[in-house]
C-alpha cells in the first residue's frame, strides 16, 4: 500500500501524540512540530505509510530526546489486558469453533491502539467483535489452510493487545501448530516489543523473534534475516492489525497465505481493503 495524501497530517498526529505523552510543553510542541513539517517534505511518496510513519516518529524521538515515550502505557495496556485473560478464557469456552472464536477475540485487542487513539473500551470492542464478526471473512479458506500446516507465523501489533493474540496462539497450539509470534527489535509508539512478550507470557507458548528492526509493520529493507526466512518459508501467516497489512498487501508472496486480522482504522486501509471504516476483517488477497 503507497502513501496518499491523506496520510501526512496522520504522520504530524502520531508526533503530537507522542509529544504529549513524554510530557513535552506546548511550545517544546510547536517547535518541533516545525521541523517535522520540513522533515516530511523528503519522505518517500512510494513508500507504505507504516514506513513513512516511522521515519516520523523516530525523528519525533530523536528531536524530543526521549526513546520511549510509551513505556509506561505500554505495560499499563498489558496489565489491563493481563487482567482481561480469565475472562477471555472463560468465554472463549462457550463457543464450539475455538479458532474463529479466538480470532474474533484476537481482533478485538487491536482496538488498544494508543500511536492513533488516545482511549478505547475494550470490553465494548470485544462485544461488537464476537457478535457481530466480520464484514469480510475468509475463515472457511484459513481453515482449510490450517488443516494442512503445522506451523504458523504470528506477526504481532500492540502491547496488551499481545495478550489478545496471546488466546488465539494458545488455541493454534492446542490444535497442535508450532508458532512463531513476531514483535519488534525496539520501541516505536505502543508495538509489542521481546520484553512486552516474556511480560505477558507469550514466550511459554510460542516462539518469539524481532522484526530486526524499529519499523512499523513489515520494512523489506530493514528486516532480520531470521524474520525474512521465516516469512518468506511459513506456510501460513497471520498478519495483525494496519502497519502490518499496509506492509505486505501490495506484495505477490502474501496472497493466498497471508492473513490479515485487523479493525479497519482508517479511510485509506479502508480503501484498500475493500471494507468500511470501523469493520472488523480477516481475510487473504
Amino acid at each position: 500500500m503507497k502513501a496518499t495524501i491523506d496520510c501526512m497530517h496522520c504522520y504530524l498526529k502520531q508526533a503530537v501524540s507522542c509529544m504529549r505523552m513524554a510530557g513535552i510543553d506546548e511550545d517544546a510542541q510547536h517547535e518541533i512540530l516545525f521541523k517535522l513539517m520540513d522533515y516530511v517534505k523528503g519522505l518517500d511518496r512510494e513508500a507504505t505509510p507504516a514506513e513513512n510513519s516511522t521515519y516520523v516518529v523516530l525523528k519525533t524521538y530523536e528531536l524530543m530526546g526521549i526513546d520511549d515515550p510509551y513505556k509506561e502505557i505500554k505495560r499499563q495496556s498489558n496489565d489491563l489486558a493481563l487482567e482481561l485473560y480469565p475472562q477471555l478464557k472463560r468465554m472463549l469456552e462457550g463457543y464450539e469453533d475455538k479458532p474463529y472464536a479466538a480470532l474474533k477475540i484476537a481482533v478485538a485487542g487491536n482496538v488498544i491502539d494508543l500511536g492513533i487513539r488516545r482511549s478505547f473500551d475494550v470490553e465494548g470492542e470485544l462485544r461488537y467483535s464476537l457478535d457481530t464478526g466480520f464484514s469480510k471473512d475468509h475463515y472457511h479458506r484459513f481453515k482449510q489452510k490450517l488443516e494442512k500446516v503445522d506451523e504458523v507465523l504470528f506477526l504481532g501489533d500492540n502491547a496488551g493487545e499481545i495478550v489478545f493474540d496471546k488466546i488465539l496462539v494458545e488455541e493454534l497450539v492446542n490444535l497442535g501448530k508450532r508458532v512463531t509470534y513476531v514483535v519488534k527489535e525496539g520501541p516505536v509508539l505502543n508495538d509489542s516489543t521481546m520484553e512486552d512478550a516474556i511480560y505477558v507470557g507469550m514466550d511459554k507458548v510460542a516462539n518469539v523473534i524481532t522484526s530486526g528492526s524499529r519499523f512499523l509493520g513489515i520494512s523489506f529493507k530493514h528486516m532480520s534475516r531470521e524474520l525474512a526466512d521465516a516469512l518468506y518459508k511459513a506456510p501460513l501467516v497471520i498478519s495483525k492489525g494496519q502497519a502490518n497489512f499496509e506492509s505486505l498487501e501490495q506484495h505477490e508472496m502474501a496472497r493466498d497465505r497471508v492473513f490479515f486480522l485487523l479493525k479497519i482504522k482508517c479511510d485509506e486501509v479502508a480503501k484498500a481493503a475493500g471494507a468500511a471504516l470501523g469493520d472488523v476483517v480477516f481475510f487473504a488477497r
